[in-house]
């Protein structure tokens, strides 16, 4: 049972906030205690004039201290259950009212301009030369938008092609998401030479998945992430699945200042690298993975983006099987080099 409880989603949502709901209720009840008693010593000095009015206030300022307390503590309960209605059923861990009827209605009606999101500059080449051994021609399958499933084996380090990939693709003009659940960013940050660093940050968002689940009180890895922070690097930190999608979408806005700092509302082609995100089904379910792959990978495909899933060869033969299934390209990552699958 406290593996189930551990391990559902909904459980561990609530109960980051649960001890905050219930020390609000637990003040607001003693308050409410010591005011019956000032209440009723009170009435046993009303005799005495100066005393019973100094009570009397105490009494007064107890009550108002208790109604404020019980009603932020109700709002506190109402807040937490809206938060985890949205992470459960629309998939973001903060929603905006603007997502709520009738005020979502209203957005879309008479605010919303759908410019930015229809359309997005063409992508002048793919740059995917760092993909040794495919032939160009099918890698061009999802150069209006597509999924890359890349699985690699146990032995093989990743970390070198991950990074070529992202250097490419912004020399190419495009901007990346990158969320990492298995390894720590800065290990990724630390790569990048000084000198090539303004012209990758100003383009790369870094979804931290890692720190929250791994790093715990580490303060080393919290300084150093502030360090880089200065240096220009993005972080959007995020616990689960959809802390990542409200990540991913905090990180849409970023890169939509930048077209406009551009001078150039056309949306830039963009690109997300998910890397060993099934490590995240731990500390989640199965289910959940799988629904936040399929959401998110139909909607960047729509909007003409490219995403590449990095996961582990042995992966569960029913999860790698979906992921096949999912995937419009899919190659095997060994010694450096890759090899078609589908």
């Amino acid at each position: 049972m406290y593996t189930f409880l551990t391990n559902n989603p909904r459980f561990r949502e609530f109960g980051k906030r649960f001890w905050t709901i219930v020390i609000l209720q637990l003040i607001s009840i003693v308050n409410c205690s010591i005011s019956f008693l000032f209440e009723n010593i009170l009435k046993e000095l009303t005799a005495a004039s100066l005393l019973g009015k100094i009570i009397q206030v105490a009494y007064d300022v107890s009550i108002y201290f208790f109604l404020i307390i019980f009603i932020s503590s109700w709002i506190c309960m109402c807040r937490v259950f809206y938060i985890i209605f949205g992470s459960l059923y629309h998939l973001r861990k903060k929603r905006f009212i603007k997502y709520t009827k009738p005020v979502a209605w209203f957005y879309e009606k008479f605010i919303h301009k759908s410019f930015y999101e229809k359309n997005f500059r063409e992508r002048n080449s793919l740059a995917f030369n760092s993909f040794n051994g495919i032939d160009e021609q099918k890698m061009k399958k999802v150069k209006d938008g597509g999924t890359i499933l890349i699985l690699y084996h146990d032995d093989s380090t990743y970390s070198d092609f991950v990074l070529n990939y992202i250097k490419e693709t912004i020399q190419n003009g495009e901007t990346v998401d990158f969320t990492t659940t298995y390894k720590n960013p800065v290990e990724f940050c630390r790569e990048i030479p000084d000198s090539d660093v303004p012209q990758i940050t100003r383009r790369l968002s870094i979804i931290d998945c890692f720190s929250s689940q791994y790093a715990f009180d580490d303060k080393v890895v919290k300084y150093s992430k502030q360090d880089y922070s200065q240096k220009g690097f993005r972080f959007y930190n995020a616990d689960s699945f959809a802390e990542i999608h409200t990540a991913a979408n905090n990180s849409w806005y970023r890169f939509r200042k930048l077209c406009k700092s551009e001078e150039n509302l056309y949306r830039i082609p963009h690109r997300t690298i998910y890397d060993t995100l099934s490590s995240l089904i731990n500390f989640s379910s199965e289910e959940l993975y799988f629904l936040f792959l399929r959401h998110v990978l139909s909607s960047e495909k729509s909007y003409g983006m490219i995403s590449t899933i990095i996961e582990p060869y042995s992966l569960k033969n029913d999860l790698k099987n979906g992921l096949i299934r999912m995937a419009d390209i899919v190659l095997e990552y060994e010694n450096n080099s890759f090899k078609i699958i589908k």
